[in-house]
């Protein structure tokens, strides 16, 4: 498969007012998401995906690292450049009452990307935007409404007719049922499912929900503190999971069947500060298999078996693993 996003060593620190101290929010993490898939990066809530989202596209600075997007360094970009590539890359906000502009009519949100870019006269323009909205499951004759007349739902859609304009590569899908209603959100995840098929498009999924991330997810990466702890494809991390951390994430989803019960974990304490994580590995404080050399080593991902990477020394077969070049 080809490499449409290659991400190494992504650091995002953000200052502390009146100290010297920094939040660790993203803290070297390095994954390729492959041309046509979706990579659903999971975490609990804090962990840094949302950051990772952001730097991606560059909507905040990263302070260290590389993001190459079609072979460029989207870091490197300078602010004439970074506007061309942002027609390639977009994203889909996690709410769908703060991303749309209440003093705005939806055709006008829509059709904001074409403006900015220069694609097609107000004819064309007004023409793609029905297109989008109806492409989206919504009537153009929405387009002279207000966002505050729709429902979570209905303004989700509207955003991923915006995202859509202008015919994107890569979209990083910033937790984007979450707001929703558990039947809207099937129905957005179907949409989005629908649209990557019918227009190519990559996907960076971010979610805490495992059950929406198992269904639409091509491979999965979990996030813990900043880190990556653990990359597979969703067979094989949901069938097979190998970081302690993951297997405590995925116990918690419930089983549809009131017959069968899921074994759970339940992990002890809070999440550490990113402000100070704990040394070594940053689970360890946590973790219901740490031993003692947890806190001396910090492990790196680890290649157990094909597409399946690790981070962590009591995982069997770990220290005899290839380490992923970083």
């Amino acid at each position: 498969m080809d490499t449409l996003v290659d991400v190494r060593g992504l650091v995002k620190h953000f200052p502390v007012e009146g100290t010297d101290d920094v939040v660790r929010a993203v803290d070297g993490v390095s994954f390729a998401i492959f041309a046509g898939e979706t990579l659903g990066l999971v975490g609990e809530s804090g962990c840094g995906k949302s950051t990772v989202g952001r730097c991606l596209l560059r909507l905040i600075e990263p302070t260290a690292g590389s993001v190459q997007f079609l072979g460029r360094d989207v870091l490197k970009l300078d602010k004439k450049e970074l506007r061309q590539a942002r027609r390639e890359m977009q994203i889909i906000f996690q709410d769908p009452y703060a991303s749309l502009n209440p003093r705005m009519k939806i055709g006008d949100i829509i059709g904001e990307p074409l403006v900015i870019h220069k694609q097609g006269g107000k004819n064309e323009r007004r023409d793609r935007v029905a297109e989008l909205l109806r492409r989206v499951g919504l009537d153009p004759d929405y387009m002279n409404r207000y966002a505050h007349e729709f429902s979570g739902g209905q303004r989700q859609r509207i955003g991923v007719a915006r995202t859509l304009a202008l015919n994107p590569k890569l979209i990083v899908a910033d937790e984007p049922v979450s707001a929703l209603d558990v039947s809207v959100q099937a129905q957005v995840v179907n949409l989005l499912q629908e649209l990557q098929a019918e227009f190519k498009l990559t996907y960076l999924f971010i979610s805490h929900g495992l059950a929406v991330v198992e269904h639409i997810s091509t491979r999965v990466a979990v996030m813990y503190l900043g880190r990556i702890v653990e990359i597979a494809s969703a067979v094989d991390l949901y069938a097979n999971p190998l970081h302690p951390y993951t297997q405590a994430l995925l116990s918690a989803i419930p089983i549809p069947d009131p017959k069968q019960k899921r074994k759970r974990i339940i992990l002890q304490g809070d999440v550490p500060t990113p402000i100070n994580p704990p040394s070594g590995c940053r689970f360890r404080t946590r973790c219901p298999i740490a031993i003692e050399e947890c806190a001396h080593i910090d492990p790196e991902l680890r290649e157990l078996s094909s597409g399946h990477q690790v981070a962590c020394i009591r995982v069997p077969g770990w220290a005899e693993a290839t380490p992923v070049v970083a």
